[in-house]
């Protein structure tokens, strides 16, 4: 198992938590809420082209509006969508940190990042990744009986949650929203029971929208995300919103995502 320490949302309005590798072609044991989160994918551009494509890069810039103007966290990433080995330069800062082989790094090793950047290193990419995070060994899935009404439009509704292997975070749960037409996923909410930036209990449910899908050599990822809060199980006002930009596949090994010396 590959232990992420990302799927989730906190303070941030991000989690970190964990996820595994992805599940093998022979997984036998599927579920009609397991295959619609898997027709999402295909929707979205398949696994093949996912995983084949070499390492994602993008920059994620992630304005925590409810905390001020200047609550801004930005950073270029570029992830090994295989391993999960990823390095982030932060912008405006000679500062790099990531996780490779498992293990997370910060360069200069006294230099301060918020969040905690191992909390940090795989969060934007869990959240780019949606759906295709969630093809996971770990994963339960499980079909909710009520449609939710987004923007006008009625989701049907899937929560995942994770078996005690899942890794760091494994009481997170998500509830992606799919559109019954085209299968795509058009969010998520979520909570974030990761100690890093949790450690008093889980926070409260969040929703981030996957916005403006663009085509990335086949694979359909959001240009820009909003969050909003979750109010008596609804979604509720926005209090945050990430400009995506740069988002490309590189080839495999094109960036160095080892730990530097």
């Amino acid at each position: 198992m590959k232990d992420l320490s990302l799927i989730g949302i906190s303070v941030l309005g991000l989690l970190a938590s964990s996820c595994s590798p992805p599940e093998s072609e022979s997984t036998t044991d599927t579920n009609p809420a397991r295959d619609l989160v898997m027709e999402s994918i295909e929707a979205h551009g398949g696994k093949e082209r996912w995983y084949d494509n070499g390492q994602l890069q993008f920059q994620w810039t992630y304005h925590m509006s409810d905390k001020g103007p200047e609550a801004i966290v930005d950073t270029v990433q570029t992830v090994d969508v295989t391993t999960l080995d990823v390095a982030h330069e932060v912008v405006g800062k000679d500062i790099t940190f990531g996780i490779s082989g498992g293990e997370s790094w910060i360069r200069p090793a006294d230099a301060e990042f918020s969040p905690p950047h191992q909390f940090w290193a795989l969060t934007p990419f869990y959240f780019i990744g949606i759906p295709f995070v969630f093809n996971d060994e770990n994963a339960i899935f499980e079909r909710l009986d009520e449609p939710m009404t987004f923007e006008g439009k009625d989701y049907t509704q899937v929560k995942i949650t994770y078996t005690e292997e899942a890794g760091d975070s494994p009481d997170d749960y998500y509830v992606l929203l799919i559109d019954p037409e085209t299968k795509l996923t058009r969010g998520a909410y979520y909570i974030v029971t990761s100690k890093l930036v949790a450690p008093n209990g889980p926070g409260p449910e969040k929703f981030l929208t996957l916005d403006e899908l663009q085509d990335v050599d086949g694979v359909k990822l959001a240009s820009g995300h909003r969050t909003f809060k979750m109010e008596d199980g609804k979604i509720g006002e926005q209090m945050r919103f990430t400009e995506v930009s740069g988002v490309k596949f590189l080839s495999k090994g094109t960036v160095d995502l080892g730990i530097p010396e």
